[in-house]
Parts: structure tokens; C-alpha cells; sequence
């Protein structure tokens, strides 16, 4: 019997829902972030603003939180967007 693995599990969902994709575009802008699991395999780049605020971001769009709540959207998209398209509202948001 095969054994589950969460980390392997969360790296293979990042990829897949093009998270990965979205963290490297926003890196190559010099921003910060990383995969987080939201819950169910539910994956979102997330990025550090202050110590209680942080973006979540998928391929639909952004979203501002503070500590758990929701706060407002930067971006929200009918159609999955490019990754480059994500990054660049984040970085529009916080160097603007």
C-alpha cells in the first residue's frame, strides 16, 4: 500500500493549479512569496505585506486579507488569467 504524502501532495496541487507559475512571475519582480494550501489541495501564492496582512492570489485573481479576514479584492477575473497578469496586479497594488 502506497503511503500518502502531504508535502508531495501540496507541490503537485501548486503545480497543477499554476501557482507555481504565478510565485516565479512575482519573484521575477522581486517580490516574495510562496505556495500556501487554503485548504482541500486548495492552493493560492501567498505574499507577506505586514505582519497581520497578506495577499492571496490564484489565477483568477487577488484578494487581500488581515490576519484570517478577508479585507478586498485587488483583482477578481471571470477567465483564468496568465500568470505574468497576476504578478503584475500584485505588483501594481504594492508599489503603487
Amino acid at each position: 500500500m502506497r503511503s500518502f504524502d502531504y508535502v508531495t501532495a501540496c507541490k503537485e496541487a501548486s503545480k497543477a493549479q499554476g501557482i507555481d507559475d504565478i510565485v516565479s512571475a512575482l519573484q521575477e519582480l522581486g517580490i516574495n512569496a510562496s505556495s500556501e494550501q487554503t485548504g482541500g489541495f486548495t492552493m493560492c501564492a501567498y505574499v507577506q505585506l505586514t505582519e497581520s496582512r497578506y495577499i492571496y492570489a490564484n489565477l483568477y485573481g487577488e484578494s487581500v486579507y488581515s490576519d484570517e479576514d478577508y479585507l478586498f479584492d485587488i483583482f477578481q477575473y471571470d477567465d483564468k488569467q496568465d500568470a505574468t497578469q497576476i504578478a503584475q496586479d500584485i505588483n501594481n497594488y504594492i508599489n503603487d
